[in-house]
């Protein structure tokens, strides 16, 4: 897992780094600045022969973009720093930084409200804009002079200037995720030392084209002692959660999964999800469905078993004890794919759920259930699962939509910890709140995935992966990496526009070669 951090949090370990290890700040901000530098050279073969204008600011931030200039110099390019604001109030580090490229000849130019377009001309033949304007500390918008100075490296954008970020675009809150103010958009987000929550959560993800983490000599014993609740997934985490299968083993040996899910007109949700189930390899999957939606499933694979219906074709309340005799020898229970709001099926699941003693997933419908029986949800075993989407989680907590999405990590891991449970809160990205109230971000996936259908698949990948023994909180983890590489795959292979919830289905197996031994 990449440890994601807070301003705050960087910043202590910053202090740490400092005082307790004796590393000299200088030496860090040198290194922040070098290591962007070397990040350059990776990408632009021909870094010596490009025109290159760098907006500092003040502070740190602006520091690490005088380091930066030093060693493009150095190198031959055509540098020219444009300050945001006076040399006279530079200090520290940044000042000493600033003296030494003035001093091997690097061009230093104070801008001010009246001199602000004097460089125009010259930034629009230039090749790279580097934005080290303002850095992590930013916590309310900017205004006044600072903007009109973000205004301006946006202004370049139609002329395909390339931007690069230091540490985090100019105008971004580090924390939320959210866009407060003007802000730059850049073309690469170098992160220092850390990912930021901001670097990975939208809206303020989607103005960086590509963040790309970068070590800047930070040792971790520096983060020791530091409470850091959110993680990001890699794809070695995932692998690590899977074993090589014994030869010797039988379908008995992964589980057996009952899928409650259907209804008349939705019987297609309940098969995405059965056919997940077994796509992500568990041993044997029961469809219990609705008696007439059972008569139009056929998926070969899939054990299919008719309920008591109600006069709209829904799940009956007289399905209660026939489900009660399924939970027998069962490994995992996923309710809710299509299953409708039913007022019997909504009174059938309060009154099954407290009979259910495996692992269970709750998605879709059964979320909108569930939300009109609320105290159920201190009665749910540890290894629930909950997958809304924004919409759902609304329900579920009686607040707003919009609020959810400002608020994403913060509501996912209070939610997840309160209730003592599992929450995958889908959405880009996909947030899994784990029961101590920690969050895993999931970096796959792609806007494709919006189509009805997609989230029956994540249920059944997730039931899938329970039902060969990973914990709920595992199994939601790799459950929802695997369900967005499996949609990146086809973005990449087809098209984001054409994909389809089977197509997530069809990439299953490709993906999944590629993790599980």
């Amino acid at each position: 897992m990449f440890p994601v951090v807070t301003a705050k949090i960087m910043r202590a370990i910053d202090q740490r780094a400092i005082n307790d290890l004796g590393i000299p700040s200088i030496t860090m901000m040198e290194n922040a600045g070098a290591s962007v530098f070397r990040e350059m050279q990776k990408r632009f073969s021909d870094l010596s022969h490009k025109k290159i204008f760098i907006f500092c600011g003040t502070g740190n931030n602006g520091g690490d973009g005088f380091v930066i200039a030093r060693h493009l110099f150095n190198l031959g390019s055509e540098v020219i720093v444009l300050l945001a604001g006076k040399r006279a109030e530079l200090k520290g580090d940044t000042q000493i930084n600033a003296n030494s490229a003035q001093n091997i000849g690097t061009q230093i130019y104070e801008l001010n409200i009246e001199n602000l377009n004097s460089h125009d001309h010259k930034i629009r033949h230039c090749s790279i804009i580097i934005d080290a304007l303002l850095g992590t500390g930013l916590n309310r918008p900017v205004s006044g002079f600072m903007e009109k100075v973000i205004d301006k490296i946006n202004q370049f954008e139609r002329f395909k200037k390339f931007v690069i970020s230091v540490d985090i675009n100019s105008g971004v809150d580090s924390n939320s995720g959210q866009l407060i103010g003007p802000h730059v958009k850049s073309n690469l987000t170098l992160a220092l030392a850390y990912l930021k929550q901001s670097h990975l959560i939208h809206p303020s993800a989607g103005i960086m084209e590509e963040v790309q983490l970068i070590d800047i000599g930070i040792p971790k014993k520096a983060a020791e002692g530091q409470k850091i609740e959110v993680n990001l997934s890699t794809n070695e985490d995932i692998k690590s959660y899977f074993q090589k299968r014994d030869p010797n083993s039988h379908k008995g040996n992964y589980g057996h999964v009952l899928v409650l899910a259907g209804s008349s007109g939705k019987e297609g949700a309940a098969g995405l999800t059965a056919l997940a189930v077994l796509r992500s390899g568990a041993g044997l999957c029961t469809l219990a469905l609705p008696k007439s939606s059972q008569k139009v499933m056929h998926p070969m694979e899939v054990m299919t078993l008719p309920l008591p219906e109600t006069f709209n074709g829904a799940l009956s309340i007289h399905a209660k004890k026939p489900i009660i005799d399924l939970l027998y020898g069962k490994s995992v229970v996923a309710i809710g794919p299509g299953i409708s709001t039913d007022s019997e099926t909504v009174a059938l699941i309060s009154e099954i759920l407290p009979h259910i003693r495996c692992p269970l997933i709750l998605d879709a419908d059964a979320l909108n259930a569930l939300s009109m029986h609320k105290d159920l949800l201190k009665k749910l075993q540890p290894e629930t699962v909950l997958t809304p989407h924004p919409k759902e989680m609304s329900r579920l907590i009686g607040i707003s939509t919009e609020e959810i999405q400002r608020n994403r990590l913060q509501i996912a891991s209070m939610f997840s910890r309160d209730n003592s449970l599992t929450l995958v809160l889908k959405g880009s990205p996909s947030l899994i709140g784990l029961s101590d109230g920690s969050i895993v971000i999931n970096p796959t996936g792609n806007p494709g995935m919006a189509t009805g259908g997609s989230g029956d698949v994540l249920t059944g990948i997730i039931a899938g992966l329970i039902s060969q023994g990973l914990s709920s909180s595992k199994a939601s983890i790799a459950g929802t990496y695997i369900h967005g590489q499996a949609g990146d795959h086809f973005a990449k292979s087809e098209s984001q526009t054409t994909l389809i919830a089977g197509d997530l289905l069809r990439s299953l197996p490709e993906n999944l070669k590629h993790i599980v031994p």
